[in-house]
């Protein structure tokens, strides 16, 4: 193969994840005791890799694509039985290491987000259990989904990595799952009405970072100055509810100073409210009479209003990243009564989605060269479908996965690029200033 069509998937996956490194978590976590007739590599490359095997995501499936990827005959509960908590506790080991790997890989942000050391995107989404386990993962609506896990994600909108992952029951609330301290300083944080909490907003401007949400319905601050003066008669707000004005507006943007009340935490017995000065951004949407508001502590110095909505359309990534998970890696396909078993399903399609990842960017790389992009979706696509064959490629002997290296890479190269070269990424539309928010 020509040096520049060389991706190195094997390479790539195994130096991100050794088999040493996996037998040594595997000890750690209890996963394995004693030698056994399944090998930890096998195994758990086998669950990252074999999702696709069957129309239906079954344990049956991933042991078929064990035996047809390895060469080694299995009775199906030697298979079966591996699937315990050690092996959830083992999974959540991996996916530490994948995800401190990635952190080191980020790419750098430019245009209107070069100001901060990185953007997240946090959301939540639902899975739908076996009714059976109701009691364990109660779901959020009794009748059409008694049992439910919830999937939470924090993650770079460069797509590249993730920040943390958190399985939940159905019921959980998002901004009580979410844990901050220092790590947020200088990072900006994009949420949706899920999140809206001014005791979370508050605690991130304690800790040096930065957060950018819409606004909710029900909020309704008041404002005390304003950021952009206008010509001419303009209505004077300061001292109104948003509420009072938000009729009667008839400027392009809204860039106004507001104060907001809360109560803070219970402590030593006592429950004292605060209040806070935050930035409301208002924009009118295009073709439409109608503002989108936004309430950051993004000052006005860093970004424009205008940029303020087009940055937030970058929390479009958290979703697209969950369409994938569920459109191409199967997350929703969860087909067991146990606990352990569905965590450790939920894990690996997470784990899934990350080490496509890893591969997506080796291959921007090589493409960029070429002044060709990938999009994440495109890229999820062609990943399932050549998954079993990168699975063969990890448990095949070294001379014959080279040999099935040259056709595979060849084709990933050819088959990623997006066939519309004037076609820009959302990320570089949103440094670009070329989308607006519409989320």
């Amino acid at each position: 193969m020509a040096r520049g069509q060389c991706i190195g998937v094997r390479e790539q996956l195994t130096s991100l994840l050794p088999d040493a490194e996996l037998e040594r978590l595997a000890r750690e976590t209890g996963m394995v005791q004693r030698r056994r007739k399944v090998k930890v590599a096998a195994f758990f490359w086998t669950l990252v890799l074999g999702f696709g095997a069957g129309r239906v995501r079954s344990i049956g499936g991933l042991r078929r694509s064990y035996e047809r990827a390895s060469g080694q005959s299995l009775v199906p509960s030697a298979f079966y039985d591996r699937f315990t908590a050690a092996t959830t506790r083992f999974l959540r080991a991996v996916l530490g290491v994948v995800l401190g790997h990635l952190a080191k890989t980020e790419r750098p942000l430019g245009g209107a987000l070069a100001a901060f050391r990185e953007v997240l995107a946090a959301d939540a989404t639902l899975v739908k259990l076996h009714r059976l386990l109701a009691r364990r993962y109660p779901g959020s609506r009794t009748n059409s989904s008694p049992a439910a896990a919830k999937l939470h994600v924090v993650m770079s909108v460069t797509g590249a990595g993730t920040k943390s992952v958190k399985i939940t029951h159905g019921r959980a609330c998002e901004h009580r799952v979410l844990r901050l301290g220092p790590w947020v300083r200088d990072r900006l944080l994009l949420f949706d009405l899920g999140y809206f909490r001014y005791q979370l907003f508050d605690c991130i401007a304690r800790n040096g970072g930065y957060f950018l949400s819409r606004l909710a319905t029900r909020a309704d601050p008041r404002i005390v100055a304003t950021h952009r003066r206008w010509r001419g008669r303009a209505m004077a707000l300061e001292g109104l509810r948003l509420s009072e004005v938000a009729d009667r507006l008839r400027r392009e943007v809204l860039d106004a100073e507001v104060e907001v009340e809360f109560q803070r935490r219970v402590y030593g017995g006592v429950r004292r409210t605060a209040r806070r000065r935050l930035r409301l951004v208002g924009v009118r949407l295009p073709e439409a009479s109608e503002y989108r508001f936004y309430l950051t502590n993004i000052p006005p110095e860093t970004l424009t209003p205008e940029q303020v909505a087009q940055t937030y359309a970058a929390r479009w990534t958290v979703e697209l990243a969950f369409a994938e998970l569920k459109s191409h890696y199967r997350l929703d396909e969860l087909p067991s009564r146990k606990a352990h078993v569905v965590e450790s399903l939920l894990l690996t399609a997470v784990l899934t989605m990350l080490i496509s990842r890893r591969l997506l960017e080796v291959l921007r790389v090589h493409l960029t060269r070429r002044q060709r992009r990938v999009p994440e979706g495109r890229w999820a696509a062609l990943f399932a479908s050549v998954a079993p064959a990168i699975l063969t490629l990890l448990l095949s002997p070294r001379r014959l996965a080279e040999a099935l290296a040259r056709p595979l890479e060849r084709m990933l190269l050819h088959e990623a690029a997006d066939p519309n070269r004037s076609r820009d990424l959302l990320l570089d539309r949103v440094q670009n200033g070329t989308v607006w928010g519409s989320t």
